[in-house]
């Protein structure tokens, strides 16, 4: 999930450059749909999957008696 939220993150980062670049070229179709579909969509789903992670450590994974199995 942190990988999907990373990449979630970037498209809102090139779609923002994006309509900011096609604002000052006067296209404003082409802003119109950067913010309104694209960076509306990505900000909605970043929010959706950023509600489910947890900021806790990865779990390390060991035997019965304690060895830790991921050294």
């Amino acid at each position: 999930l942190s990988r999907l939220l990373e990449a979630h993150e970037i498209i809102l980062k090139e779609s923002r450059e994006g309509a900011k670049q096609a604002a000052e070229a006067g296209d404003d179709g082409t802003n119109d749909l950067l913010i309104s579909e694209v960076v509306r969509t990505n900000e909605l789903q970043s929010w959706f999957i950023s509600e489910h992670l947890v900021a806790l450590p990865m779990v390390q994974a060991t035997t019965n008696k304690g060895k830790d199995l991921n050294a």
